[in-house]
């Protein structure tokens, strides 16, 4: 499909007949490559935490890091290449309890009274 594209082909044919025209394409490109390149991590997340919640956000941190028993401390993060759930908990003592999504650098709470937005 790309290489047609690249070849100055003004439609592509795709699976089942379907033709995509190159302008569509290469905007869903972008699209695609934007939202990746803007995945927040998790230490993002953190300091996400640390400016919205101040000192509680930053004490409650170091608290859920204590009480995970994982490698990675009490945020973890689940990687979709386009987008983030992060979670706290899931591998120690405490229950596993998703806290927020996280898309194009901005993050969206997931559940609970928390505005992590």
């Amino acid at each position: 499909m790309f290489l047609g594209l690249l070849m100055g082909e003004d439609d592509v044919e795709v699976g089942g007949g379907m033709k995509v025209s190159r302008l569509l394409s290469f905007v869903l490109a972008v699209g695609v490559a934007g939202l990746v390149m803007t995945n927040p991590n998790e230490a993002d997340f953190r300091e996400h935490v640390r400016v919205k919640e101040g000192l509680a956000g930053t004490i409650g941190m170091v608290a859920a890091d204590l009480l995970s028993g994982g490698k990675g401390g009490g945020i973890q993060r689940d990687n979709y290449l386009v987008a983030s759930r992060f979670y706290i908990g899931g591998n120690g003592i405490l229950p596993r309890q998703d806290v927020a999504w996280g898309v194009a650098g901005k993050f969206f709470e997931i559940g609970g009274e928390r505005n992590v937005e």
